[in-house]
């Protein structure tokens, strides 16, 4: 039987939730502001759930660390919120979420997300998407949400950070960044043991020869211009991984 983890501020929402799930799973509940989630979770779930409302950032202080956890990073997370609240959802917990629900969604929505995620969490890949262009970003991460588990950040040291702690299947690296460019960004990358066979894809609408020449003489796994076609992105991540 799957199990899953429930996590929301909202009591009553949350037990609402574990008495239309127990009979079909097996169901923790925890507080959100609850900052020892790690060390009180029974087990790693197959599914977390988060219900959240009016979040800021010390609300979901627990929640990042717990996210972060090697074990906990790649079980799916369906979140039920609100556009703002998800928006900082989004924001300050790493990596992104695999299926999102407004609050007036009916019980019947959400345990078919639920068991959507519960049936594919073996098989989801973890995209890690890295472009100092905010639009840009935002356009990506709508072609590979449905997809893919999908991480963004706006430069090379925000991903080099992130990759201390976390492998992704595939990195999306933007050639013309300020500060650490792509191509420093993959020396560094490639020099981490661990991620050394991750495949990495550039993605640039810089024309600098120079820059695109100095990119692909890393022998990245591809490489495709923006704006990217979301059928070109699709089809060349289904390739490779």
């Amino acid at each position: 039987m799957e199990k899953i983890l429930i996590i929301s501020s909202n009591k009553q929402k949350m037990r609402d939730l574990q008495e239309s799930l127990v009979t079909s799973y097996k169901v923790q509940t925890l507080p959100l502001m609850n900052s020892s989630i790690i060390s009180e979770i029974s087990g790693v779930p197959d599914c977390i759930v988060c219900i959240v409302e009016t979040l800021t950032r010390t609300k979901l202080f627990g929640m990042m660390d717990f996210r972060e956890q090697e074990d906990i990073i790649d079980v799916p997370l369906l979140l039920i919120a609100d556009e703002e609240d998800e928006m900082i959802f989004r924001k300050n917990v790493h990596p992104g979420l695999d299926a999102v629900l407004r609050p007036d969604a009916m019980m019947l929505e959400i345990r078919l997300a639920i068991e959507r995620l519960c049936a594919t969490s073996a098989t989801v890949h973890n995209i890690l998407v890295v472009d100092d262009d905010p639009v840009s970003l935002k356009l990506v991460r709508s072609y590979l949400d449905d997809n893919y588990r999908v991480t963004c950040v706006k430069s090379g040291m925000l991903a080099l950070k992130f990759l201390e702690r976390h492998k992704p299947d595939l990195i999306l690296l933007d050639c013309y960044m300020p500060e650490m460019n792509g191509a420093e960004t993959l020396k560094a990358i490639r020099s981490i043991q661990k991620l050394r066979a991750t495949p990495v894809v550039f993605l640039t609408g810089n024309s600098d020869r120079e820059m695109v020449m100095n990119c692909l003489s890393l022998h990245p796994s591809g490489f495709l211009v923006k704006p990217v076609q979301k059928e070109d992105l699709l089809a060349k991540l289904k390739e490779i991984i």
